[in-house]
C-alpha cells in the first residue's frame, strides 16, 4: 500500500506541476505582440511587432507603402514604372540598409491603417509627423519640410493673401492641411487631385487660386515654365514629412534614420532632390537637425 500511495502522490504532484505550467504559459504575454484598440480604425486582432527589421533582413526586402497617384512624390512614370521623390528616397533608404525596396501601392486612406495591419514595414508618402499620429505610429527623422502656399494667375490682383480667398474658387487636393486652410478662410473648395490640372484650370480662369506646397509648384514650373501662375503667399506654418512605422520597432526606425543621415552625407539625397526640385533645399538640413535633438 505504501508503494501504491507513493505512486499516487507522485502522479498527483506531476499533474499539479503540469497544470501549473499550462496556467503560467497561458498567462505569459509576449511583449512583442499588441492588440490594437478600436480607435485605430481596424478590427481587433493581434499584430506582431518588434520583429520588422529582423524579418526584413531575413527576406532581403523592405516593404514600403506609397500612394502611387501623387506626383511629383509618388506616381507611375514612363512605361508605367513607379517613381517620384518619395519613391526614390525610399529606394535609397532600402539600399543603404542593404535591402531591396518592395513597394505596396495603396490609396491615401489606407496607408497608415495598413501599417497596423502588418501589410508593410514603412510608409513613404508625404506623411506629416503630427502629435495626434504619434499616439499610434512612430516616425523617422524628417526627410523634408514644407509650407502651404497660395498660387494665383500671374495677372491676378484681387487675391494676394489667404484671407482674400473668402468666397473664391480654390483648387486643392482635398485632404489634410490644405483643406483646413481653405475652410478656415471661407473658400469655395474645388477638389483637384493634381497640381498640373489645377494650374491649367487656374490659367483659364476656372479657378481663382490654388493651395499647394512649394515643392509641387517648383516641379510644375520645371515642367511647364510658361504656365502663367505665380505664388503670392506662404502660410505661417511648416510641417515635417517623415517615414511612418507601426509602434514597437525602434530598431527599424533607427536603421531608417541612419540611412537618411548617411544619404545626406554621401550626397545621395541631394541628387534625388535636384532631379525633382532643382536647387539645394533649406529643408535638406532638417535630417541632422532632428537627429541631433
Amino acid at each position: 500500500m505504501r508503494g501504491t500511495k507513493s505512486i499516487q502522490r507522485i502522479r498527483l504532484l506531476s499533474l499539479f506541476t503540469l497544470i501549473g505550467s499550462i496556467m503560467l504559459a497561458g498567462c505569459t504575454v509576449n511583449s512583442n505582440d499588441r492588440v490594437p484598440t478600436p480607435n485605430m480604425g481596424v478590427n481587433p486582432y493581434r499584430v506582431n511587432t518588434g520583429y520588422l527589421l529582423r524579418n526584413a533582413v531575413e527576406r532581403g526586402t523592405l516593404r514600403i507603402a506609397t500612394e502611387r497617384d501623387y506626383p511629383p512624390f509618388s506616381y507611375h512614370g514612363t512605361g508605367g514604372r513607379l517613381t517620384g521623390f518619395d519613391v526614390e528616397v525610399a529606394e535609397e533608404v532600402a539600399r543603404h540598409m542593404e535591402l531591396k525596396a518592395e513597394f505596396v501601392e495603396t490609396e491615401w486612406k489606407n496607408l497608415l491603417p495598413g501599417l497596423t495591419e502588418g501589410k508593410y514595414d514603412a510608409v513613404f508618402n508625404q506623411i506629416e509627423d503630427r502629435p495626434d499620429r504619434r499616439a499610434l505610429y512612430d516616425f523617422s527623422v524628417a526627410y523634408l519640410s514644407s509650407t502651404p502656399v497660395l498660387l494665383v494667375r500671374s495677372d491676378e490682383d484681387q487675391v494676394r493673401t489667404f484671407p482674400d480667398i473668402k468666397g473664391k474658387r480654390v483648387g486643392l487636393n482635398p485632404t489634410g492641411t490644405y483643406n483646413d486652410i481653405a475652410k478656415k478662410h471661407g473658400a469655395i473648395i474645388v477638389p483637384v487631385k493634381y497640381i498640373y490640372d489645377a494650374a491649367r484650370m487656374l490659367a483659364r480662369s476656372d479657378l481663382d487660386a490654388i493651395i499647394s506646397d512649394p515643392l509641387s509648384v517648383t516641379n510644375l514650373k520645371q515642367q511647364f515654365p510658361d504656365m502663367p501662375v505665380t505664388t503670392v503667399q506662404s502660410a505661417n506654418q511648416t510641417f515635417e514629412v517623415s517615414a511612418a512605422f507601426v509602434k514597437g520597432n525602434p530598431d527599424l526606425v533607427a536603421a531608417v534614420d541612419n540611412a537618411l543621415a548617411t544619404m545626406q552625407q554621401d550626397g545621395t539625397y541631394l541628387t534625388i532632390w535636384n532631379k525633382y526640385f532643382g536647387d539645394a533645399p533649406s529643408s535638406y538640413k532638417g535630417i541632422h537637425d532632428r537627429k541631433n535633438k
